[in-house]
C-alpha cells in the first residue's frame, strides 16, 4: 500500500515539475519573442535619429479630461504613457518636446493651451507631432485608434503605420484610422495624429490603461509604428539607410 501511495506521489509530482517546466518554456519563449522584436525595431531606430518629435500629453491643468469608472483621470495616462514614448524616442537618437512634463500646461499669450501646444511645434522645428488622449463613449467599447487630419496624406500614412503596430503587438483592437478636424492637427504643416490609446470609460481598458506595464508596451507600439513609417519614408525618398561598415 505505501508503495502505491509513493508510486502515485511520485506520478504526480513527475506531472507538476513537467506542467512548470512547460509554463516555464512557453514565458521564456514568448520573452525572447518580445526581445527581438524590440531588437528588430531597434536596428531600425536610425530612422529616429535626428529627427525632432513633439509629443503632446493631452489634457492637464483644470481640464483633466475623461474619468474612468474606476477613478483614474485621463490626463495622468496620456502624461505616463507620453513620457515613455519620449523615453524610447530619446534612445534612438531623436530631439523630444514634450507639450507639458507634469499637470501643468502653458497657456502662453493666446490664453489657449491647445494653440501653444501647435506654437511649440513651429518654435522648435518638429518633423513630427504625437498627441496621446484617452477615449471615452461608455462601457462598451474599447480599443486604440489613431485619427488624422484629412488634408495631409503623410499624416494618414504615419497613422496607420502606428495603428497597424498597436493591432499586431497589443492584439486587443480592430479599429482603423479615421480622419478628424481637430485644431492640433489641420494647424499643422507637418505629419501630425491623435493617438487615442484607448477607452477609459470602459472598466477593463481602464485597469490596463493605469498599468505600468501596459504603458510601456502602447508607448513602445506607438514608436514602433513611428520608426516604421520613418524607415519607409526615408527608404522611399533614397534617403541614407543606417551607417555602413566599413572594411579594414
Amino acid at each position: 500500500m505505501a508503495r502505491v501511495v509513493f508510486m502515485r506521489w511520485r506520478w504526480g509530482r513527475g506531472l507538476m515539475l513537467a506542467a512548470l517546466a512547460l509554463i516555464g518554456g512557453l514565458l521564456a519563449w514568448s520573452y525572447y519573442q518580445g526581445w527581438k522584436e524590440e531588437e528588430a525595431i531597434q536596428a531600425l531606430s536610425w530612422a529616429v535619429a535626428n529627427q525632432v518629435v513633439v509629443v503632446d500629453p493631452g489634457h492637464g491643468g483644470i481640464d483633466s479630461g475623461a474619468t474612468g469608472p474606476g477613478g483614474t483621470p485621463e490626463d495622468r495616462v496620456n502624461l505616463a504613457i507620453s513620457q515613455r514614448l519620449a523615453e524610447f524616442l530619446t534612445r534612438g537618437g531623436a530631439r523630444v518636446f514634450l507639450t507639458r512634463q507634469d499637470e501643468n500646461v502653458q497657456e502662453g499669450e493666446s490664453g489657449d493651451d491647445l494653440v501653444e501646444r501647435v506654437r511649440l511645434a513651429k518654435r522648435v522645428g518638429a518633423d513630427l507631432f504625437i498627441s496621446i488622449h484617452c477615449n471615452a463613449f461608455d462601457g462598451r467599447e474599447r480599443g486604440a485608434q489613431l485619427f488624422y487630419d484629412q488634408k495631409s496624406t503623410e499624416g494618414k500614412k504615419l497613422a496607420e503605420a502606428i495603428q497597424a503596430e498597436i493591432r499586431r503587438r497589443l492584439a486587443n483592437t480592430d479599429r482603423v484610422p479615421l480622419s478628424i478636424d481637430a485644431l492640433v492637427l489641420r494647424a499643422q504643416k507637418i505629419p501630425a495624429v491623435i493617438v487615442e490609446v484607448g477607452f477609459i470609460s470602459n472598466p477593463q481598458e481602464e485597469k490596463l490603461l493605469a498599468d505600468d506595464g501596459y504603458q510601456r508596451q502602447m508607448a513602445f507600439a506607438i514608436y514602433a509604428g513611428l520608426v516604421n513609417y520613418l524607415a519607409e519614408k526615408g527608404a522611399g525618398s533614397g534617403a541614407a539607410g543606417p551607417p555602413q561598415r566599413r572594411g579594414p
